[in-house]
């Protein structure tokens, strides 16, 4: 008889220890780039064009995590998985992206208007131009009047310093 009383304290504890702990995180203060990458939340799933005209399929999945803090992108083009990390540094929305090129470049937001966000390069992630192949900038559009409808633009850099874009539209399925 002790011992599904012991159990039964021990679970409760936990509950109420797990409750108090949720109770003492902070109300995360967000920028409005944030805010407007959050109308991304969900599933997606289109076709990726390269510049050489190449499509390939692709599909992400945007979450808040971290207390609201953060916004995860778990990506995956023509077959190969990728992650981006979305979170306001200074009040700022930055952006690391864990590429399939084996680095993770990093991004500030340079620009915002209503339906776009694009995002600079931020060269404190030790890429190079010339030395290293990275992705070098980075956009979203989202409009709310087709919330269903997302495009993505990226350009990476090669080693001898050309650029090559692709473009994402990509539909909502969840």
């Amino acid at each position: 008889m002790k011992l599904p009383s012991l159990i039964l304290s021990i679970v409760t504890a936990l509950i109420f220890s797990s409750s108090a702990q949720q109770d003492d995180l902070p109300t995360v203060k967000t920028s409005e780039g944030f805010k407007q990458l959050q109308q991304v939340v969900g599933k997606w799933k289109g076709k990726l064009t390269r510049e050489d005209g190449t499509v390939v399929k692709i599909e992400s999945e945007f979450r808040v995590t971290s207390n609201g803090s953060a916004i995860v992108e778990r990506s995956v083009e023509d077959g190969t998985e990728m992650f981006t990390m979305y979170h306001d540094k200074n009040g700022q929305l930055t952006v690391t992206h864990y590429c399939a090129l084996g680095n993770a470049p990093s991004f500030t937001l340079s620009k915002k208007d209503k339906n776009t966000l694009s995002f600079a390069f931020d060269s404190s992630c030790g890429l190079k131009a010339g030395k290293d192949k990275f992705v070098n900038s980075w956009e979203i559009r989202y409009d709310k009047e087709q919330p269903d409808q997302l495009r993505s633009y990226y350009k990476t850099i090669e080693k001898d310093k050309s650029i090559v874009s692709s473009s994402a539209k990509l539909t909502r399925i969840k």
